[in-house]
């Protein structure tokens, strides 16, 4: 099986990097040795920083983040907003040249936005180049393809050609990943064309090698090696390390998918390699490690496709194109050397990563990006997007491989087992949710004896003194003369004592109803909401009695919402429903009072207790809430029935 998806990581331009960004190790001496002059003034202080966080990109990630975040914080210190938004663009700049992509968008964004404010259309055309290429790549191409256009917009409105020919490149390698070939030639000649002009040889190094690429995929071997012995040559002279090994890569790619010559391609690779390590730039060194596992793989030598893939992915991760390939390396590897679990492992990478990026949505919404971007510049320098479907291509390769590694797929696990090291981990996980369980629940359950034990004792023992007095009170009344003044007297305190009784008994009633140990959940709910005037039951299912925690649990946690409803939702009318199956029983409350926001309202005492209550059973809880519209709760449990 033949992956042609090497590599697509080509060097990409900022959109505001000069041709070359590493100063000599003197001039670099002597800018810091200034910043030590206490009476340096602020804007050559900063200036400084700049050109220092700058010069660093390439080779020194660590003095590239220090200088900048030394100028950024004086930038603050002195309010300069300008130089504060220059120096956020450099450090992400530099999380960028070491792969560490969410940090380059958080400092690039911060510099976007900065530059917006000022109205420095300069800088936020350069950060836009920047963003692009953030998306680029991850293989969001949609995003990347957004953010150039709207760069190259305004570069072209600036007059700025030497910015326009390096987003030339950008794009061109954009829709090279995308296979789509015809538009990533047109864009790429457009580069040799205008580099030619203006003798911008870095950049005409760029446009041979994306013309390289080109040719390989189209088979036009010796076209493919022409153009990049050309790049190399070109970077070599001008001393560009890392572009040189870009370039010594599609070498080496010519010589080993072409011309089978796998000890020359290694050799290629290797240099490349060399080169990528001393530039310290992950992304390339990926894409030099994963060429080598290409080449390994073509030489049968496995243990070694292996090993580089494994390290490729290691290092870095973010170029989709090398990602995928590096997976599908780990998966055939890993069928050949009898590597089931990894295989599966990377497979499922593999395809996961695939799918992400093969949908026709996605090809639709980049030919609106590339409509939109022509009526706005009618007069652009290229005259027209034509839109091939070369993504069809992606589609068919990749149904068609996952196709074939499904096959082997099955076979493998029909033949695998279960790892015992994957089994041990699940039981104590199964263990450990246990014992939180038991936990929970022997809390619950000693709740709930606590409340039987104070429920009779208010109702047995404080209620019998209570009606025992009025009795006793009664029983006086007819052995004693009272005088007509004191008979209202006598009368209001017998009152004051029956309803001092019956609200003893709600009290006793309400922390565990008779009802519901006598006759059940059923009873005990119904005579429950029926002495409520806004709360209607109802009842579906199967009329027997079930296991009494169950009971207890789903009543207290019924109760709660109902007292929840009515203190705090400002409910009119509240609806319990309560469904008994064989196998399962199921509660619903619903109110049509103001309801509340799910993200922030969900942590009270009273829904936890309810939620703790549920899930110590077993069971589940489903809220949905509607703020001015209500709220609708659900609890379910399974069954363990018990004879009533």
């Amino acid at each position: 099986m033949h992956f042609k998806n090497i590599t697509t990581h080509t060097f990409l331009t900022l959109g505001f990097m000069l041709v070359s960004m590493n100063g000599t190790s003197q001039d670099r001496d002597s800018l810091e040795n200034q910043l030590s002059n206490r009476n340096l003034p602020v804007v050559t202080y900063l200036n400084i920083c700049d050109e220092l966080s700058w010069s660093y990109l390439n080779d020194d990630f660590g003095k590239a983040k220090r200088f900048a975040l030394q100028g950024i914080e004086r930038a603050r210190s002195e309010n300069i907003p300008t130089m504060e938004a220059t120096l956020y663009r450099n450090l992400g700049v530099a999380y960028y040249m070491n792969s560490q992509m969410d940090s380059a968008q958080l400092w690039l964004d911060r510099s976007l936005d900065l530059a917006i404010t000022l109205k420095d259309e300069k800088l936020e055309a350069a950060v836009y180049g920047a963003i692009g290429n953030l998306h680029n790549v991850t293989g969001a191409y949609q995003e990347a393809l957004s953010y150039y256009l709207k760069a190259l917009s305004m570069f072209e409105s600036q007059g700025n050609n030497e910015r326009i020919r390096s987003l030339l490149g950008n794009i061109g390698t954009l829709y090279h990943s995308l296979l789509n070939l015809n538009q990533a030639e047109k864009y790429y000649l457009e580069l040799e064309k205008e580099s030619k002009l203006a003798g911008d040889t870095y950049n005409l190094g760029r446009a041979y090698d994306g013309l390289s690429r080109i040719a390989l995929r189209e088979k036009d071997f010796d076209k493919s090696l022409g153009y990049s012995i050309s790049a190399a040559e070109i970077f070599h002279n001008s001393n560009q390390q890392l572009e040189e090994a870009i370039a010594l890569q599609g070498i080496a790619m010519v010589y080993y998918s072409h011309y089978r010559d796998y000890p020359t391609a290694k050799e290629y690779a290797l240099r490349a390699l060399k080169l990528t390590q001393e530039s310290g730039y992950p992304a390339h060194i990926a894409g030099s490690l994963n060429i080598l596992s290409n080449i390994h793989f073509n030489e049968k030598d496995y243990q070694n496709c292996r090993q580089s893939a494994r390290e490729a992915i290691r290092i870095d991760t973010t170029d989709a194109n090398v990602t995928s390939n590096l997976y599908a390396n780990m998966v055939r590897s890993g069928i050949f050397l009898d590597n089931n679990e990894e295989a599966l492992h990377y497979f499922d990478k593999y395809r996961a990563l695939i799918d992400k990026r093969s949908t026709q949505e996605f090809e639709l919404s980049m030919a609106e990006l590339e409509k939109k971007y022509e009526t706005e510049k009618k007069e652009m320098r290229i005259s027209s997007l034509e839109r091939e479907r070369k993504l069809y291509g992606i589609i068919l390769f990749s149904a068609l491989f996952i196709l074939v590694l499904l096959l082997l797929m099955v076979w493998f696990r029909q033949k695998s087992i279960r790892s015992e090291k994957r089994l041990a981990e699940q039981k104590i996980l199964h263990l450990e949710q246990e014992k939180q369980i038991v936990a929970t629940q022997a809390v619950l359950d000693g709740e709930t004896a606590e409340r039987t034990r104070l429920a009779r004792d208010l109702h047995d023992g404080l209620g019998g003194m209570l009606s025992a007095v009025k009795l006793n009170l009664f029983d006086m009344r007819q052995d004693v003369i009272i005088e007509t003044e004191d008979v209202e007297r006598f009368n209001r305190v017998m009152e004051m004592l029956d309803n001092s009784i019956r609200e003893l008994r709600r009290v006793a009633h309400n922390m565990m109803p008779e009802s519901l140990s006598r006759y059940g959940l059923k009873v005990a709910l119904e005579d429950f909401c029926h002495s409520l005037p806004k709360v209607t039951f109802h009842y579906f299912g199967e009329e027997q009695r079930i296991n009494h925690k169950t009971e207890n649990t789903l009543y207290r946690a019924i109760f709660e919402l109902i007292n929840n409803a009515i203190r705090h939702a400002e409910a009119e009318h509240i609806n319990v429903q309560l469904i008994q199956q064989a196998d399962r029983v199921s509660a619903t409350v619903q109110d049509n009072g103001k309801g509340f926001d799910l993200q922030k309202d969900t942590k009270g005492t009273g829904l936890q207790n309810v939620k703790n209550r549920i899930g110590s059973s077993g069971g589940t809880v489903e809220i949905h809430s509607v703020i001015g519209q209500g709220t609708e709760i659900t609890l379910e449990l399974a069954l363990k029935h018990e004879k009533a």
